[in-house]
């Protein structure tokens, strides 16, 4: 039974490095407050949605296999039994009521007097959501990319490896001197080309092609499922890679894992009293930048946190419960819905990393928001990110609707809209103030909870009980999973290695996701 077992899995590891390699390498790129994480929210079980491509729910499905704890499928206001079998109506128990508008007071007020209104403001204009700007799709350079090694050359261009190169053989002049050489000969002399002309082979310098070889290696076991294997089995004789042996010698490899860099030590100490992120700054820039340069998402985006797995030493290094990995650094971040393309992304580096007077959440919603600020685009957020301010903000000042789940607690919801007690299921009710257009909604589950929705996208709530969602419901959980989608694919793809550096721990995500992006 071990042995059927084993088999399997080895067929399973192979169909998946083909899968991986094919679009990596042969097929074209398509056209294509505070230092704690978000709050779990029991009503709101995050799944993988599959808008109207069966394409799109097959990976999902190879994504729960592949990481084993993959979402839920179940969405807000599903029960359990809908979310089993989603292609037959609910029967009996499972079924589901028709939604119920609940009727409010004209007037309600929250709990710091902050005013709603009952009835839907009178508007002349045309809605922002439906001017949106913007062609969709590959920009500048990134049109002409055939091939998925020619998109991965556009993100690490040359120049940018001549500088890890630069950074990387200044680490192995240092870390040359700690080994012993018998060949060495008896000379007072520092100079560094002659030092290496005589020294072993795995400690010497690297160029751009041998740079090259080392991160296809990473590649290679990412696509392999092998990230987490250790360095000694993979290049083991009997049970490692034929690949890793034939590529370079298995000292070689770690000696050049240990003295990877991406900076100048000399200058380091001065950029990191301004900047936490210094040792590898320059390259998260760059790597974000040429992202936003290369494609125009679509009219939906979503904007969320990825943990990067890491428990070694780092002075912003965050826990989270609610995430698989618990430990490590935390990306705010901004994907596509459509697609997951990663479209902006920023390393939260602790408290102090925001601008002064403005809370935590106020400033990444804006900040990840930068690349679709004055496109009538949408952002989905989860209830870490969004409050009044944030949505008025966003509307009024960049020209960016919102639709986002809140926390229960926020001083402007009226106190009727969180009251449990008497309330039916499946019932919802809204509140209006401007643009803002606030949802009270009790999914029709076992446990009666509420769920809280606040939009600028959606000018009006619902007037007919012929459905059983409301649209705002129906579109967040259409729109909620771009980041989480894309954090699943980057574990999926990992070519992650243990290591107690941060600064390699952050380039192996990069890595990951330019994996992720092709």
């Amino acid at each position: 039974m071990q042995r059927r077992s084993t088999s399997i899995d080895n067929k399973r590891r192979r169909f998946q490095a083909i899968d991986v390699l094919r679009a990596i390498i042969d097929e074209p790129s398509d056209d294509d407050d505070g230092d704690e994480g978000s709050e779990t929210e029991d009503e709101v079980i995050q799944d993988i949605y599959s808008a109207d491509e069966d394409t799109v729910s097959d990976a999902a499905t190879d994504l729960s296999l592949a990481t084993g704890a993959g979402p839920s499928t179940q969405n807000i206001g599903e029960t359990e039994g809908q979310a089993e079998d989603s292609d037959t109506e609910p029967e009996g128990e499972n079924a589901i009521d028709l939604l119920q508008v609940l009727k409010v007071p004209v007037n309600l007020a929250g709990k710091n007097k902050y005013k709603w209104s009952a009835s839907v403001p009178l508007r002349t204009r045309i809605p922002q959501r439906n001017k949106v700007t913007g062609q969709p799709g590959n920009k500048g350079e990134a049109r002409d990319i055939s091939s998925g090694i020619l998109a991965w050359s556009l993100f690490f261009t040359d120049g940018l490896l001549n500088d890890i190169v630069t950074h990387t053989n200044a680490e192995i002049v240092v870390q040359r001197r700690r080994y012993a050489n018998d060949r060495q000969p008896d000379s007072d002399d520092d100079d560094d080309d002659a030092e290496e002309e005589v020294c072993p082979s795995f400690i010497r310098n690297v160029d751009i092609v041998k740079l090259k070889t080392l991160l296809g290696l990473y590649y290679l076991a990412g696509v392999l499922n092998m990230n987490g294997v250790t360095t000694y089995e993979l290049f083991d004789k009997d049970c490692g890679v034929a690949y890793f042996r034939a590529t370079m010698p298995q000292k070689r490899f770690t000696f050049l894992t240990n003295c990877i860099r991406f900076d100048d030590k000399g200058t380091r100490q001065g950029k990191r009293e301004r900047d936490r992120l210094a040792p590898i700054r320059e390259l998260f820039d760059k790597i974000v930048n040429t992202s936003q340069q290369s494609y125009t998402p679509s009219e939906y985006c979503t904007v969320d946190e990825q943990l990067l797995a890491f428990r070694g030493r780092c002075s912003f290094k965050m826990y989270i419960p609610s995430k698989p990995d618990k430990y490590g650094i935390k990306i705010m971040m901004m994907c596509d819905s459509k697609n997951y393309y990663m479209c902006n992304a920023e390393v939260y580096t602790g408290k102090g990393s925001t601008t002064a007077g403005v809370s935590a959440t106020e400033y990444y919603s804006v900040q990840m928001t930068t690349p679709i600020h004055g496109t009538n685009r949408n952002c989905t957020f989860d209830n870490w990110f969004t409050s009044i301010n944030t949505a008025r903000k966003l509307y009024d000042d960049h020209a960016v609707t919102m639709v986002g789940t809140m926390k229960k607690n926020k001083a402007e919801i009226p106190p009727s809209f969180v009251e449990l007690r008497g309330r039916e299921k499946n019932s919802a009710m809204f509140a209006f103030s401007g643009v803002l257009t606030l949802l009270s909604y009790c999914p029709p589950k076992p446990k009666k909870k509420i769920v809280m929705l606040l939009s600028t996208m959606h000018r009006r709530g619902d007037t007919t009980e012929t459905v059983r969602l409301p649209d705002m419901v129906q579109f967040y959980n259409e729109t909620k999973c771009g980041v989480d989608t894309f954090d699943q694919l980057c574990h999926r793809y990992s070519v992650s290695r243990r290591t107690r550096r941060w600064p390699l721990t952050v380039f192996y995500a990069f890595s990951m996701l330019l994996v992720s992006i092709l």
